[in-house]
């Protein structure tokens, strides 16, 4: 995100899917999963979320964050610090299938690093504790972000 969607909306998109992935919410998107398969390879995190209606309510920034869902088609994504052979898109769509559908889902949480890179990586943690107040384990799902100031690649020095 960051360069695709304004700094006050990062931290917004970031809570409405953290409210989606935990307690009763989390009893309902397994139950959007059973029913519909709201997270296979049949549909994109553009589908899913625009579904749910996660996004920046300025609809400048909706269309970025939509753009960056897009984006993450060309990370890499790592699982447990293992690289793997999906894209970080494909990636967050079978590690969020794969918790919803099995017999002890883990609530989700979601967040940010900088990305690192051209490109980064999407970094998936199975059973961390990402909340240090809370002794609840999480699926976390963390996304590369890039800065705003940020020189485009024609830009950059050589």
């Amino acid at each position: 995100m960051g360069a695709l969607v304004a700094d006050g909306y990062v931290p917004h998109v970031q809570e409405q899917l953290n409210r989606r992935f935990i307690g009763e919410a989390l009893t309902e998107m397994i139950g959007f999963q059973k029913e519909f398969k709201l997270f296979s390879p049949q549909h994109s995190l553009i589908s899913s979320f625009t579904l749910l209606n996660i996004a920046p309510v300025e609809e400048k920034d909706r269309v970025g964050f939509l753009k960056y869902l897009h984006q993450l088609t060309r990370t890499s994504a790592e699982v447990d610090g293992n690289a793997t052979k999906l894209s970080g898109h494909d990636q967050i769509v079978a590690s969020l299938q794969e918790n919803l559908e099995c017999n002890r889902p883990l609530p989700v949480y979601f967040t940010y690093h900088p990305s690192g890179g051209a490109r980064g990586v999407v970094q998936i943690t199975a059973k961390s504790q990402p909340l240090s107040f809370s002794s609840t384990r999480f699926l976390t799902i963390s996304v590369p972000t890039l800065r705003m100031d940020r020189p485009k690649a024609g830009a950059r020095k050589k």
